[in-house]
């Protein structure tokens, strides 16, 4: 295929009902992730079906920050869509058909002369860090470290000085609900993205995020639509950086495919992206 459309998951695609804000109604929604015996992230039947379609005109690239087991737990995308490439880790791991593809893999091992080690950064950040705020941290799949955060407590001026600190030694800092997240700035979604446009020769690539850690995403594509909530939107709206959906919430997922749709039908009709 000559067009991708490579997509962030949770809070773009698929919600937990945390998010959804209210219980899913099995008439409007299907459960797409288990976890521990639980369903507990949801997609709008409407946005598989619009997905369905957007698949037989695209490579539909998954995208998430989750950690390669974290995104196999997605059953309905990773079993039952199956889709070729999957982009894992922040872009730490490209999965091509399920396993972790070694070309990449290497050329992120190559770039750990780029940014201090992980030991040192966890060091630095403990240093800031009071059991207060932080319930747990772990290193994700070696690449990252996930920090669970107590949200009310956090000292934020404090986290955010540490950020611009870390800035300087190839690290970057986001804070998403109650995840604190500490990641190379190398290892991203958007430079994994533009590894699989080159490898399937694509000539256009539409995307769609709702976190600052998909802002590399958006802007490696050549279409980009963010949903109407979430840390993008609390930081960009209004601005003209990026183009918001109308809806929010789960009814957004639908806007982003059915746009989505309407750009490559329109390309599809001229041959544009053709190459």
């Amino acid at each position: 295929m000559s067009v991708i459309f490579a997509s962030d998951l949770d809070r773009t695609l698929i919600y937990s009902q945390r998010a959804m804000g209210l219980p899913p109604d099995m008439a409007q929604h299907l459960p797409v992730e288990l976890y521990n015996g639980e369903y507990i992230s949801f997609m709008s039947k409407k946005s598989l079906l619009l997905l369905q379609e957007v698949q037989q005109l695209a490579a539909f690239v998954p995208v998430t920050t989750r950690t390669v087991e974290q995104y196999r737990r997605i059953f309905h995308i990773s079993a039952n869509i199956k889709p070729k490439y999957a982009i894992t880790s922040n872009g730490g791991n490209i999965l091509m058909d399920g396993e972790p593809d070694p070309v990449w893999a290497k050329k992120i091992r190559q770039l750990q002369d780029h940014y201090l080690n992980h030991d040192d950064l966890l060091r630095r950040f403990r240093e800031i860090a009071s059991p207060d705020w932080v319930l747990r941290e772990y290193l994700a799949d070696n690449l990252f470290y996930t920090v669970i955060i107590d949200r009310e407590k956090i000292p934020l001026e404090l986290v955010r000085s540490f950020g611009r600190e870390i800035a300087s030694l190839g690290w970057s800092l986001s804070i998403q609900g109650r995840k604190l997240y500490l990641i190379p700035a190398e290892i991203n979604k958007g430079s994994a993205m533009l590894y699989i446009k080159d490898m399937l020769s694509s000539a256009f690539a539409a995307a769609s995020g709702d976190s600052l850690l998909d802002e590399s995403l958006l802007k490696a594509a050549d279409y980009a639509l963010a949903p109407a909530h979430g840390e993008l939107y609390a930081a960009y709206a209004g601005s003209g950086a990026y183009n918001f959906t109308q809806e929010s919430g789960i009814a957004a997922s639908e806007e982003i495919l059915r746009s989505v749709l309407e750009v490559f039908r329109k390309k599809e009709s001229t041959r544009e992206y053709m190459v």
